[in-house]
Order: structure tokens, then sequence, then C-alpha cells
């Protein structure tokens, strides 16, 4: 929702790699090179854009997009732990308590606002002791930034407010629920609050958020078709598939992914239950030649050849259930991808080997770089470091601009804000620094740091 976070850590791969084919003189190089890169990113928000919520990197200067709070400023906060920058985080902690307010009357999208606000003021309340920042007795289960955390989820709370539990894709942060919203949300929209409303749950000792997102994600299970397959949107309402092409990618991808975190976070076997059912279906009727297409959710029939640049995300799954094979036959296609394009588009269409028209851009996707850490991490590979290195110079090559980091669109210069093909928004920039550095200093064991990166 937040770290979920570009996942090679790219160069967690790099900060971490003790094998014979890098040297340690050359992984110190890289781990500097992406160090760079965040506070290029970093510095250029802080100085062009705040308190806005996002740079636009190529105007430099910033605008609201997500929901007027500064987003950066929260999303950023994790990562300069990660970095071990003390003073900043206790500049920008104090920041945040001084001068967050979600009591306003603003629509935000659920989803986002979860993952990245709810995520980020999580990780950085759990990484504030040892961050140096004077704690109150209790932490971690009391403290500014979770009170905060709580106040933004109660906020949050009017969406799930529905028959089948499955929450509603927008609120107001003051009003609740606007009058006249769609119930028409995607997979991923509905079942990607698990790991931040569970891990406020475990903080504050109250279940409801918990349990709401344990509803939501049952409700998407619950609704599933007889093959085991489920739809991209549907009506929170009644259950009733709006959109029923199933596939791994865009609109259901996160959903699959929380299944497996969120069981591993929380020690929820039964979310492992509910993936493991679904990836025997998924396996079945959408795996071919080491690529997942798109198919009908009911009878299984292929409706569409393509690769999406988020279903990247997948073989870091597989990695983390141990079916290193699998995603290692999967990633060698991803990475021919990349190789082509020099990155991966939003969509690829797998028969014809090109990018399909007005679907060609990258906003700087993290799905890749996450799965080629956890192999990495599984294997110690070198070959999936040398994967890291080429994306990171084709990062730096192609989309770095004066204040920040653009997306790259192959065809045309046009950018737009969106998730898919807009200006990289800070979250994109910062979700790259952050998995593209990794822990830095290998501590990967942290709660804050897990919380925060997973996502």
């Amino acid at each position: 929702n937040k770290m979920t976070f570009l996942f090679v850590y790219l160069q967690v791969c790099f900060l971490m790699s003790f094998s014979t084919g890098m040297t340690e003189k050359e992984r110190i190089k890289l781990r500097e090179e992406v160090r760079g890169m965040f506070y290029h990113a970093y510095e250029g928000y802080i100085k062009y854009a705040y308190p806005y919520d996002e740079l636009r990197p190529l105007s430099c200067d910033g605008h609201d997009t997500w929901g007027s709070y500064s987003l950066t400023l929260i999303d950023a906060l994790d990562t300069l732990g990660v970095m071990e920058n003390k003073t900043e985080f206790q500049r920008v902690v104090e920041l945040i308590i001084e001068k967050a307010n979600f009591d306003v009357n603003i629509n935000v999208s659920v989803f986002e606002t979860s993952i990245r606000i709810l995520g980020g003021l999580l990780s950085g309340h759990l990484m504030s002791k040892k961050m140096g920042v004077d704690v109150e007795d209790g932490w971690p289960c009391a403290g500014p930034l979770l009170r905060i955390s709580k106040d933004v989820a109660d906020k949050l709370l009017p969406a799930f407010d529905t028959p089948t539990g499955m929450p509603y894709g927008t609120v107001n942060l003051r009003d609740g629920v606007p009058e006249g919203e769609t119930p028409i949300t995607c997979t991923a929209g509905v079942g990607t609050y698990i790991i931040e409303f569970g891990t406020l749950s475990r903080l504050t000792g109250d279940p409801v958020y918990e349990e709401v997102a344990m509803r939501a994600l049952h409700g998407i299970w619950d609704h599933r078709s007889s093959i085991n397959l489920v739809g991209n949107h549907i009506d929170v309402l009644t259950g009733r598939w709006a959109a029923q092409d199933s596939g791994i990618g865009a609109g259901i991808d996160s959903y699959f992914e929380y299944l497996v975190k969120g069981a591993a976070l929380l020690q929820k076997p039964e979310l492992m239950a509910i993936f493991i059912e679904a990836r025997t279906a998924i396996d079945k009727y959408l795996h071919h030649e080491d690529w997942y297409l798109w198919a009908t959710m009911t009878k299984g029939y292929v409706t569409m050849a393509v690769f999406q640049s988020l279903e990247a995300y997948w073989p870091g799954v597989l990695a983390l259930l141990g079916d290193i094979n699998s995603a290692q036959k999967i990633i060698f296609n991803y990475h021919q991808v990349w190789k082509q394009f020099g990155f991966t588009p939003e969509f690829y269409n797998i028969p014809q080997a090109e990018a399909p028209v007005n679907r060609e851009g990258y906003p700087l996707r993290p799905e890749l770089i996450e799965s080629l850490m956890y192999l990495y991490q599984a294997t110690k590979d070198d070959t999936f470091l040398e994967m890291g290195a080429d994306i990171l110079t084709s990062i730096q090559h192609t989309a770095k601009t004066e204040c920040g980091y653009a997306t790259k669109q192959p065809s045309t210069c046009s950018y737009f804000l969106t998730r898919r093909t807009g200006c990289i928004t800070w979250e994109r920039q910062d979700k790259f620094i952050k998995l593209a550095l990794g822990i830095v200093s290998l501590k990967l064991v942290d709660t804050s740091i897990i919380l925060k990166l997973i996502l």
C-alpha cells in the first residue's frame, strides 16, 4: 500500500553483494551512486515542491495529487531512516507532528492513502527510537506518529461499511463516503490493507482495523469463480463482478501480494491458504510458457496475451515462497523486455514482441527490482546483480532531470500525472530510491523497514 516498496532493493543487491562476482570497491561505488540518487530526488522535492504532495520533475515545481497532505514528506520518512540520516529524520518527524492535518474536506483514494500515508507514518513511528527520536513511555504502542496513523485509519474506516465488507474506493476525510460514490472498486483496491491495518491493530490493541482488512480480503475470495479465478473490478455493495478479466497485473496485483506478505508479517496461515489455492488456478489457466496472460474468470479463456509492468512483482512473491526455479524463468523473460526497450513498458504484446501504442511509458515502477532483490537474496547469484545494474544504468541515463526523476516515454515527451503514464510522482521517486538502496547497512531486521519496503 506503502514499501511493499522498486525492490531490487535494487541495490540491496549491490549493497549486500559479497560474492566473488562483485568486488567490494564496485559494491561501494554502486551503493553511493544510489545514495546520491535518493538525495537528488529528495532535495529536489524539498527545494521545489514542499509542502505540496509531489514534485513535477520537468517543471521543477510542486502540486497536490492524492490529498494535499505533503504526501512525499511522509512517504519519504522511512527512507531517511534507511539512509540513517538521523538529523533529517528527526526534523521531518517534528514537521509532520506540527503540521499534519487530516481533518479536511477533501476526497482521497482509500488505497493510496493507506499504502502511502498510513504506511509511511507507521514505519516512521517504528523507526523513531532507532533514529534518535525521544519516544514516549509505552513506545512502540504509543507515540505521536501512531496517534496520527490511527486518526488517518479512522477516517478511512467508513469506506468499509458495506454489505460485503469490501471498501469503496474513495472517502472524504471529513464526511466519509461521498454522496453518489461509485461502488465499483478494483480487486487490488479492495484487498490491499492487511499490512498497514494489521500493524495498526497490533500496535494500538484495537482489532477493528485488522478485522475490516481481513473481511475485505475474504470478500474478494468469497466471490471467486467456480474455477478459483477473481476478476478485475467488483461492486462492493452486491459482490457482482463489473470486469471479469482475470490476471496477475493491473487492478488485481497487490491483492495476491498482500495475501503472501500479510500471512508472513501477521502469521496468518489462512491468508497463505487462499494464495496457494489461487495460485493453483493461476498456473492452470493464466500461465503459458513462463508468461502470465489474461483470461475470463469464469472459463479461463485467454483474452489478452500481454505482459504488464505491474506483473513484475510476481517472481518476487514466488521467491518468497521458495519456488526459485519458477521465479527465475519468469524474471528472465521480464528482463528481456527491459533490455529490448531500456525499461519495461506498461503493456507488452507477447506474440508481437512490441509495446502497443500509448502503452509504451515507464513511470519508474519498482516491481521488477523488488523481484530481483528477492531472487538475489535467495540464490546469491550475480546474474541478478547484473540485471539490477542494467536497471540502475537505464534510469540514471534516461530518467534523471535537473530536480528529480521523470517517467520515460519512447515515442513522445508528454507526461501525465497518473500512476501509469504520469510525470513521475515523488512517491515513485521515493519508492525507486528506497528499494534501489535497499537497506544501506544490511539491516533488514526492523519491522519498520519491512513494513514499508514490502509494499
